[in-house]
């Protein structure tokens, strides 16, 4: 009997994981400052984005919607992750998202590449919308919400980690680049802590309500949520 419930639970978790959507989202597409989508929407919890590096030296860096290129505190960051001109392999970089309460957002840390607009948002909504995350970043006006009145920009906003050379291939010394592959920001089944681990050797990565609270490979998804005993 205890076998059959393992079997039914585990069966159950696989269910789970068959069942959430992937999405992937180009950073950087023809050495431009852009994410491609710049925004997705409809994702919902269990849900998995991967962020394909194409080119230069960006980030995948949290910010907030009052202040868009200024890393939040407790939210995740990508680190620097460098691809060399001519690249035929690109690394990626998969979050998995476990709270869609609020829209999330995020901003390239390289430079003055988030005032450039080089931005990207999670499930925005009428009142917070991409087009207001994204003037907010660009020091404009942003457009009015519908029916709305204007929002001014928010003050501040110059990314806090700058890059020399921001088109460049090299990461600010100081700053760890990504490790190279698919890293899955999955839970925590014992401590369910705010500080994250990563397998990758990228160093400790803050999550924020939004996030699973492990940083870990792809490969290890399935046995933190319990699936290896499947094996067994």
């Amino acid at each position: 009997m205890h076998f059959t419930t393992s079997f039914l639970a585990s069966a159950s978790l696989l269910a789970t994981v068959a069942s959430a959507a992937q999405f992937t989202v180009s950073v950087g597409p023809n050495n431009g400052l852009t994410y491609d989508p710049p925004s997705i929407t409809g994702v919902k919890a269990g849900d998995q984005i991967s962020f394909k590096f194409l080119s230069k030296n960006h980030t995948l860096t949290q910010s907030t919607f009052a202040t868009p290129c200024v890393a939040k505190p407790d939210g995740v960051d990508s680190g620097y992750v460098p691809v060399a001109a001519g690249a035929t392999s690109f690394p990626e970089w998969t979050i998995q998202i476990d709270n869609v309460t609020a829209p999330l957002w995020f901003y390239c840390a390289q430079g003055a590449h988030c005032k450039a607009g080089m931005v990207f948002a999670i499930n925005p909504t009428a009142e917070r919308t991409f087009e207001t995350f994204l003037a907010t970043a660009k020091g404009e006006t942003a457009p009015a919400p519908s029916g709305g009145a204007t929002t001014p920009p928010a003050t501040g906003g110059g990314a806090t980690t700058p890059a020399t050379g921001g088109s460049g291939s090299t990461p600010t010394p100081g700053n760890t680049p990504a490790g190279s592959g698919t890293t899955v920001v999955g839970s925590t089944p014992s401590t369910g802590g705010n500080t994250t681990t990563d397998s990758s050797n990228q160093g400790n990565v803050p999550a924020s309500a939004g996030f699973a609270v492990t940083v870990q490979r792809a490969t290890t998804l399935l046995a933190a949520l319990g699936v290896a005993s499947l094996l067994l």
